[in-house]
């Protein structure tokens, strides 16, 4: 039953919790196989941009389990045809792909580390480690960003595993793509989470705090007023 549940709920990189809309299972059975074959024939281009419209259609009705084969048959058809420019390129890709599903973007890192071992070309292993770093590093980021207000670049490279210059990098990258809202105080080596307020929305809190005090206020004086005639009465 929980297998079930996990499948019809997934996460976006936003943090949003959805619910499948449409499965697209049967769809997929269909044009995986199709694009398998292409890419055999030298057609890895085309292989791809076929899996890519659909994996928009699986993405955007929330079918993790669907958006999940795509991602990871893609990754597959570039370490078979050893494209490498394609593997590292379409990692990349997918996982900045918008609200793309973390549980999806998860199984494809997951068989790209399978590849790691397998490679003996020092550069090729190197460049596919630096891009799945890439990829984690701006996952871990993003749920810092999600759960912290504000914290400082040493505890945020210690908790990466990276060092600061490294962790700011990542950092910087994401802010630049407009991934998250980050704004770092170098002096002070601390970064803060938190988007400023626009200020009609300042205002607007303002005004909701003076009402609840003004409100407050009143209930207190026709209390005392009670209590005083109350008292005079007696």
């Amino acid at each position: 039953m929980s297998d079930i549940m996990s499948e019809e709920r997934s996460e976006r990189s936003d943090g949003r919790i959805v619910k499948m809309e449409i499965d697209y299972s049967s769809t997929v059975d269909q044009r995986l196989p199709e694009c398998e074959k292409m890419a055999k024939e030298g057609k890895l281009q085309e292989a791809i941009e076929s899996l890519l419209s659909l994996e928009k259609q699986t993405r955007t009705a929330s079918d993790m389990v669907s958006t999940s084969r795509i991602l990871v048959a893609v990754v597959q058809m570039c370490y078979e045809a050893k494209d490498w420019d394609a593997l590292n390129e379409n990692i990349m890709l997918l996982t900045k792909r918008r609200s793309q599903l973390k549980q999806a973007v998860a199984k494809m890192v997951q068989e790209c580390y399978k590849y790691v071992d397998t490679m003996t070309d020092l550069t090729i292993k190197l460049r596919l480690i630096d891009t799945l770093r890439t990829v984690t590093a701006g996952k871990n980021i993003r749920i810092m960003a999600k759960y912290y207000t504000r914290i400082t670049m040493k505890r945020m490279a210690g908790l990466l595993d990276l060092s600061i210059d490294e962790s700011e990098d990542f950092l910087s990258n994401l802010v630049v793509n407009k991934t998250i809202y980050a704004k770092v105080d170098r002096l002070a080596g601390i970064i803060n989470f938190q988007r400023p307020k626009d200020p009609n929305d300042l205002l607007n809190d303002w005004s909701h705090k003076l009402n609840s005090l003004m409100s407050l206020v009143n209930k207190t004086t026709h209390l005392i007023a009670k209590e005083e005639m109350i008292h005079n009465l007696q």
